[in-house]
């Protein structure tokens, strides 16, 4: 049986909209505020998708106003408040988006990490300067209960543009791969390397140079899956809804050819040929360690997603280019483009992540639907999304379809691409 999430499909909201701003405000009005509260917090949201505000240029945005233990969170469409906080709406949500959690120093390191991916040093209600240890406390959960409900901007070519992704779209569509730099810290990827040896350490000899499964085996795992930047480029390529197709972590050691030839990776789903005219799966390599020649890097012939088939025997990896990236780079491509990897010519060990995206009806090879509750109530809700846990598929029982997710698959626009 499925696993349901804690929080109910009806309680996602929109960040910034009238509907976000009443569960905030229910939210704090249910916490226990110390008495003699006075605080204020007035954000101006600009470069706001249509259709939230047609006009973008006109005041948006939302209010948190505590006085008196009572508390007012609205939508604000009138004039900038004195000293209100202006902020691009796609940044200001993709901190809003970004569940911290219980753990101070993890918690520290995401929100480092979610800033730097926003490209501002976003303020949010918790950082207000002078507010008493029990205050921050209350808005830090409330933080985190609004994560745990906000759904993205569904207008992924606008919310792309705002985060500095357009020329990443520009390259999936003429050559079907494209390179995001900077995209995690040094500090992640310490982390990623050491809990993939970890991993690799203790699976028995003959296993190979695969872990997989890796949602199931971790927290750091399911940060990665979820990357705003990678979940934008996935959204364009496959649609709203899309589906987590398999994740697994490779060690390439010295003289190791990984992958020889080259392949589309349509292959396991056996997607007849010719390949439909659209995206149904799509890669995502986090380079954990660099990504130089003599690591042996991703090969792939740039276009090659046009031929809409499988590489046919004998063919040589002629026209194919290096996928060359410094560590904290993350490389995403169409996965009917045509694509292999070099051996690794140097001593040590290449440390590499590789999480694949699906089309919302195709099947995976990864089977999440079933995943640890604790595991999705942790996490927004695009993580459920990925596991299977929200669209209408193997939920039917004896008196029909489970039309509740099949409407909001619906009014979610699932499958729904500028592609």
């Amino acid at each position: 049986m499925a696993t349901v999430p804690t929080v109910a499909l009806e309680e996602r909201v929109e960040f910034g909209t009238a509907a976000w701003a009443k569960a905030l405000e229910t939210y704090l009005n249910g916490a226990d505020l110390p008495t003699d509260t006075r605080f204020r917090h007035c954000v101006l949201l600009k470069d706001a998708p249509k259709h939230l505000n047609e006009d973008q240029d006109s005041a948006f945005g939302y209010l948190i106003d505590i006085a008196e233990g009572r508390v007012k969170a609205q939508a604000c469409d009138c004039d900038p408040c004195d000293g209100a906080i202006i902020l691009d709406y796609n940044r200001a949500q993709l901190l809003a988006t970004a569940v911290l959690g219980s753990n101070p120093t993890i918690a520290t390191r995401k929100l480092n990490d979610a800033r730097r991916l926003a490209q501002s040093e976003l303020p949010i209600p918790f950082d207000t300067p002078g507010l008493s240890a029990e205050l921050k406390n209350v808005l830090r959960d409330a933080h985190d209960h609004m994560a745990l409900r906000t759904i993205a901007n569904p207008d992924v070519v606008q919310r792309a543009q705002a985060l500095g992704l357009a020329q990443n779209l520009t390259e999936l569509d003429e050559k079907g791969y494209t390179v995001v730099h900077d995209a995690f810290s040094e500090e992640f990827a310490d982390e990623l390397r050491e809990e993939a040896h970890r991993n690799h350490d203790a699976a028995p000899p003959d296993v190979g140079f695969r872990a997989t499964m890796l949602l199931k085996r971790g927290a750091l795992w399911e940060e990665a899956v979820i990357h705003p930047w990678v979940i934008t480029l996935a959204e364009y390529l496959l649609g709203r809804g899309c589906l987590i197709y398999q994740s697994d972590s490779i060690i390439k050691g010295p003289g190791l050819d990984t992958h020889p030839g080259l392949h589309a990776d349509y292959g396991a789903s056996r997607v007849a040929e010719p390949f439909p005219e659209y995206c149904v799966e799509a890669t995502a390599v986090w380079a954990i360690d660099d990504f130089d020649e003599p690591a042996g890097p991703t090969v792939i012939v740039p276009g090659s997603f046009r031929n809409r088939r499988q590489v046919p025997p004998g063919t040589t990896r002629e026209g194919g280019v290096l996928i060359e990236m410094p560590r904290g780079s993350i490389a995403f491509w169409h996965g009917a483009s045509w694509h292999g990897a070099m051996p690794r010519q140097r001593e040590g060990k290449r440390t590499s992540l590789h999480n694949a995206y699906a089309r919302f009806f195709m099947r995976p090879l990864e089977r999440y639907d079933d995943i640890d509750q604790a595991i999705v109530d942790r996490n927004p809700p695009v993580f459920s999304t990925l596991c299977g846990l929200d669209d209408p598929f193997g939920k039917s029982g004896y008196h029909g379809a489970d039309f509740a997710r099949m409407r909001y698959a619906a009014d979610a626009k699932y499958g729904a691409t500028a592609y």
